[in-house]
């Protein structure tokens, strides 16, 4: 299953080119930050719900997939491990926003750039499977990022989590559309229902990039926050896969459960977290957009360098 330079590098410059409009737009005064924020409630009241809904529908049947609980775990555990070790991290040190640091060094991009790399991966008749379990695994990641990481994100202050803002489209719509296959299994919804939800959910990935690049073209990139930035480089890209490849090294687990994670590790920090911050205005959005176009950047280098190691490994 190798996996190039020229694959991973494919599937982060087609997220930079999309964010690229945004950018754009906001740059020529086309866009001004109300319309951001209109655009960010879109994505996370409607877009987001219908993009999880309907992969969960389409692609996850319990059946077929007795250790299916399994993968949604990868997503809980990754982001626990990297949200200890930016704890850690920050244990006795005083930096302003220290929430931005450790949601962004934390949460990963779970969803588009693995999908495009198990897309491109020459797997014959098993890229059925192991695409399937990356979506399962989006599961977990969807419950971690729209529970604990909206929580960080909107906490300021308080310590204390704010379930009214927790209990969000996104997350709601996650556990209908599981609760359906679960109790009815797949194919009890309709192609005519079915149909607008997707054309919608579809919707999702390009207004969200809309989002972040615009996001990005207010954001003082000119000014980076070296020392915050560095360590999430380091948490996100260097010790999280590293951790992982150790950890798989000592349990030997299923290969397909194995590649998931490994997968997942080495991910860079989540776009979606952009998102949220716009729409719940927080209060220091620089780290986070500067988190995460630098986590970016380097990921063309970091996830070959990581995953052929797995390869070499584990293969």
């Amino acid at each position: 299953m190798p996996i190039t330079f020229q694959t991973s590098t494919i599937a982060v410059a087609q997220i930079f080119a999309m964010g690229t409009l945004g950018f754009y737009l906001v740059r020529k005064g086309l866009i001004q930050e109300s319309g951001l924020k209109l655009l960010s409630y879109l994505s996370v009241n409607i877009f987001f719900p219908l993009f999880i809904f309907y992969q969960i529908i389409t692609n996850f049947d319990a059946a077929r997939l007795s250790n299916w609980w399994q993968f949604p775990l990868i997503n809980i555990f990754v982001p626990s491990v990297g949200l200890l070790m930016s704890a850690l991290v920050l244990w006795r040190r005083k930096i302003p926003y220290k929430d931005a640091f450790l949601v962004v060094s934390s949460l990963h991009n779970g969803g588009y750039i693995p999908l495009l790399l198990v897309m491109s991966l020459p797997l014959g008749a098993l890229a059925g499977q192991v695409y399937t379990c990356v979506i399962l695994s989006i599961i977990g990641f969807d419950i971690y990022l729209w529970s604990v990481g909206v929580w960080l994100i909107t906490r300021g202050d308080s310590l204390h989590m704010d379930f009214k803002k927790m209990i969000n489209p996104p997350l709601m719509a996650m556990f209908a559309a599981m609760l359906i296959i679960l109790f009815f299994g797949p194919g009890h919804i309709s192609v005519d229902i079915l149909k607008p939800i997707k054309i919608l959910g579809e919707a999702a990935l390009g207004v969200s990039m809309i989002v972040i690049g615009g996001n990005l073209g207010i954001s003082r990139l000119n000014h980076l926050n070296l020392t915050q930035v560095s360590g999430i480089v380091l948490i996100k890209l260097i010790l999280m896969p590293l951790i992982t490849l150790i950890v798989l090294a000592i349990l030997k687990l299923n290969p397909l459960i194995s590649l998931v994670a490994m997968i997942q590790s080495c991910m860079p920090s989540s776009i979606t977290i952009s998102l949220i911050a716009r729409n719940y205005e927080t209060k220091n959005q620089d780290i986070i957009n500067q988190g995460i176009f630098i986590t970016h950047l380097l990921s063309m280098i970091t996830i070959p360098i990581f995953l052929g190691l797995y390869g070499r490994l584990f293969n």
